[in-house]
């Protein structure tokens, strides 16, 4: 298994400064935002220029692209705010086979008005999931425009919370783009962040959406009785048990590390991924 780094996790300053550290700290795979070249997650526009920069300097330190971030919010009350981040997430899907990635990362969003990982009350409501699903849809379409895939995670603040709302949306949808980026950590909702939990919720988890894995990542989550993520090995996640369910499930990819926030953490990180995984 590669290991891979969502771009955020290390502060640059330009495309060469990202993937120069990146390959130094040990990984061969990314999870790329825009946000760490050009300032915006997504940007109104993507010069070409800066997509040959990013896709020259990730080839020259060896670096594949695994995913791109795409996320905004789905769910949004005002119907301007989706359309103009469906305008710009075309943007982004645009853009992923020039980098040679065939994957844009999308978070289901909150009806919070203020920021789109923020939970509110009215996220369960029909409401909430028509906006959603309808932004989902014309995703789909972008999707299949620029031959993509579309990866969505369960998150306690979205609209997608537990991974039988994201069963419910791959059935009601049936379209073969859209794919599930496990996150262990986020498979948890507020009250659950307890260690006799964490297998049972990951088993769960497997067996609803392992086939549908696209991207796994590698954040972790303390226990408490909200939600407080972490870097991995910094919380109650058993890697070893999620990778093993991982490696049942046919998984192939790189295993991407998130939650990291200071980047002094990064190589110890990394160094207890590696020996969880030679230890299964």
């Amino acid at each position: 298994m590669e290991y891979g780094v969502i771009s955020t996790e290390i502060p640059v300053n330009s495309a060469a400064e990202l993937f120069r550290k990146t390959g130094e700290y040990g990984f061969s795979v990314m999870q790329f935002n825009f946000s760490s070249v050009l300032g915006e997650e997504l940007p109104a526009e993507i010069p070409d220029s800066a997509i040959r920069e990013i896709a020259g300097e990730a080839a020259k330190n060896g670096i594949k692209i695994a995913a791109i971030s795409g996320t905004f919010n789905m769910a949004h009350q005002d119907p301007a705010v989706r359309a103009e981040g469906i305008k710009r997430f075309e943007k982004i899907a645009a853009s992923c086979r020039a980098l040679g990635c065939g994957l844009a990362s999308l978070c289901t969003g909150s009806r919070s008005m203020e920021w789109m990982w923020a939970h509110h009350p009215d996220n369960n409501t029909p409401g909430a999931w028509k906006d959603m699903r309808d932004s989902m849809e014309k995703l789909i379409v972008i999707a299949e425009k620029y031959d993509i895939y579309l990866g969505i995670e369960t998150e306690a603040s979205n609209v997608v919370d537990t991974p039988q709302k994201a069963k419910k949306l791959i059935d009601e949808l049936q379209s073969p783009r859209l794919k599930i980026i496990m996150d262990a950590a986020n498979l948890f909702r507020p009250g659950m962040a307890k260690p006799e939990n964490v297998r049972p919720v990951i088993a769960e988890a497997f067996g609803l959406l392992g086939t549908r894995i696209a991207l796994a990542h590698g954040k972790d989550i303390k226990e408490s009785g909200g939600i407080s993520f972490t870097y991995a090995g910094n919380g109650i996640i058993d890697f070893g048990f999620f990778i093993n369910e991982l490696e049942k499930a046919g998984y192939k990819g790189g295993f991407v590390l998130h939650g990291i926030k200071d980047p002094k953490n990064i190589p110890g990180c990394l160094e207890f991924i590696k020996k969880t995984i030679s230890g299964i």
